[in-house]
């Protein structure tokens, strides 16, 4: 098996340009499955490398679509963009059975997304919320959550840079039941990972996940592992290609 180099694309999407990479599967002369994988909030394609790692040993079996969300952070336009994503995908690789993959937030549009559409394969959940606002009480502070519910405008600058927060980054968040929707996930395969030490989604969030959905499924929880598993990405890259091998059984 041979490497291919990735391959950047660009498409327009609802709120602007779409740029992503595409990592080829290392497979010759046949359609294997596509992995796409949907950032986290303040996150990036890249996941501070580790999304590329896990690109690198997805393709081994699949290919994998990574992307960058626009500017905006509010859930109901990344669902808008991950369908956009999955229309580009859905015409590249027309014959191909295409699985879901949501880091933090993202996966929060990810489980949203698949449930509304039946051409998604199965759904990875890496340290997903589904309690999207005790989470976001906890990430950005109690005074900073609650002055956004009083119709404020946060401004965030710190380490991770500039972002500023409108009123309906929170008040969006009623527009969906999470654990409503993992009440109604059947039938098709879910794998949800998530770190015993995570500091922003709480890991009795990936507990009740995986209590609440149907079956196929699988919980996996890595030891000591953080939010971003940090020091953990190799084996929450090998739990979910060793995930998607299973599938292809």
């Amino acid at each position: 098996m041979k490497i291919k180099p990735e391959e950047e694309w660009q498409l327009k999407g609802p709120y602007g340009l779409i740029q992503g990479v595409l990592t080829p599967c290392v497979e010759e002369n046949t359609v294997v499955p596509v992995l796409v994988l949907a950032h986290g909030f303040r996150g990036s394609m890249e996941g501070g490398g580790r999304a590329a790692v896990l690109a690198e040993l997805a393709s081994e079996c699949c290919h994998v679509i990574r992307f960058n969300f626009s500017s905006s952070q509010i859930l109901s336009k990344q669902i808008e963009e991950l369908e956009a994503v999955l229309a580009y995908v859905g015409q590249k690789f027309a014959d191909s059975r295409i699985f879901l993959l949501g880091r933090s937030m993202g996966g929060a549009a990810a489980l949203v997304t698949a449930a509304r559409r039946e051409d998604i394969a199965g759904l990875v959940l890496w340290a997903t919320p589904n309690d999207l606002p005790s989470t976001f009480k906890k990430a950005l502070g109690s005074e900073g959550y609650e002055a956004l519910v009083a119709g404020q405008t946060l401004y965030l600058n710190d380490e991770r840079g500039e972002l500023t927060l409108t009123p309906d980054f929170v008040t969006d968040f009623a527009r969906y039941d999470l654990q409503g929707i993992l009440r109604s996930w059947r039938k098709r395969p879910l794998l949800i990972l998530h770190g015993e030490k995570d500091e922003t989604v709480a890991v009795e969030q990936a507990r009740l996940a995986f209590a609440l959905a149907g079956v196929p499924k699988k919980l996996v929880i890595i030891s000591g592992g953080d939010h971003s598993f940090t020091n953990h990405g190799n084996k929450a890259a090998a739990e979910v290609v060793n995930w998607l091998k299973a599938r292809m059984v």
